[in-house]
């Protein structure tokens, strides 16, 4: 790959000053089609993952009740399957038990909708399997049958434990926080949720500050380059852009990244003969029996009691 060093430092500054844990948002300019020229996405791509691997170290991610990873994987699985960030579109709240999305109750928590408005099909209408695999595996760990169960791997032998329930009340809040910035929408403007609408396509995956970068390939609807770039970070809020596992960034090319915890998405990677280092994993394929290993200890994934594409490394 051919960088110039003016580059390297411009996507360096990039990648810190909008980095969730960094001083601050750099907001004066926004890199859109009009500043993107030759830089391609297989640029940026590898750009990233150099920066990637300077960032460890420099961040500080944070997860003590395991919602940061959970939130920042529903982000991923939300550009794979829905392919758009568009959360008050495709999620609503709803009253629950808290033990399954099927049971009522008095507490509130976030399922997919589903049907069309006058911007086409949301929530599961727009999955070819009618119910969007990825998403549903994040949202089922909202619930007390996952209570106990969902591990995620920490630093070194360590072990973060998911609490559904602070995930469900954290879900809800930033559901709320996303419709009050969707509410108001305003391009070129660095504080709102813009008006134009985008297409997400998974493209890779890599090293990232925190854990695995995923990158997406983000355009206009009709393909065209987005004109208000920056401001897609916006509609992150109903997974908290200030959560240090969203790290989104910019990369220019018309290519966005996002840093959640390995394992909680299907990425293009193939770990066929080696050993997953992931304590949870969602799967579209079986991966039961499929050696795993978690805080430090090597063991098999077993698939859970309420997800058909969550394993457990256990």
């Amino acid at each position: 790959m051919k960088t110039t060093w003016s580059k390297f430092a411009g996507s360096l500054s990039l990648a810190l000053s909008i980095s969730a844990c960094g001083a601050g948002d750099l907001e004066s300019f926004d890199t859109g089609a009009e500043a993107e020229g030759n830089y391609s996405a297989d640029e940026a791509i590898d750009e990233a993952f150099e920066l990637g691997s300077m960032e460890q170290g420099l961040m500080s991610c944070t997860n003590p009740d395991g919602t940061n990873s959970a939130m920042a994987a529903l982000a991923v699985a939300a550009a794979q399957d829905l392919k758009r960030w568009q959360p008050t579109k495709d999620f609503v709240m709803f009253n629950t038990s808290g033990q399954s999305e099927a049971s009522g109750g008095m507490q509130q928590a976030i399922k997919l909708t589903s049907g069309s408005d006058a911007s086409g099909a949301k929530g599961k209408s727009r999955c070819a399997d009618g119910k969007c695999a990825r998403v549903q595996a994040i949202l089922d760990m909202q619930y007390d049958q996952a209570n106990n169960k969902v591990y995620f791997q920490g630093s070194g032998s360590t072990r973060v434990l998911l609490s559904p329930a602070a995930l469900r009340s954290r879900l809800v809040a930033k559901l709320y926080e996303q419709k009050a910035c969707d509410d108001s929408p305003r391009d070129n403007d660095p504080t709102a949720c813009p008006k134009e609408e985008h297409v997400l396509t998974f493209q890779s995956s890599a090293k990232g500050s925190c854990d695995t970068n995923f990158f997406f390939k983000v355009t206009k609807t009709n393909g065209a380059a987005l004109a208000y770039p920056n401001q897609l970070k916006n509609k992150l809020k109903f997974a908290d852009h200030t959560n240090p596992y969203i790290n989104f960034q910019n990369l220019g090319g018309g290519v966005i990244s996002i840093d959640p915890t390995y394992g909680l998405n299907e990425d293009s990677s193939s770990s066929a003969g080696s050993c997953t280092a992931a304590c949870t994993k969602i799967s579209l394929s079986n991966v039961a029996t499929q050696c795993c290993s978690c805080g430090g200890a090597t063991k098999k994934f077993v698939k859970s009691a309420w997800s058909a594409t969550t394993f457990l490394c256990q």
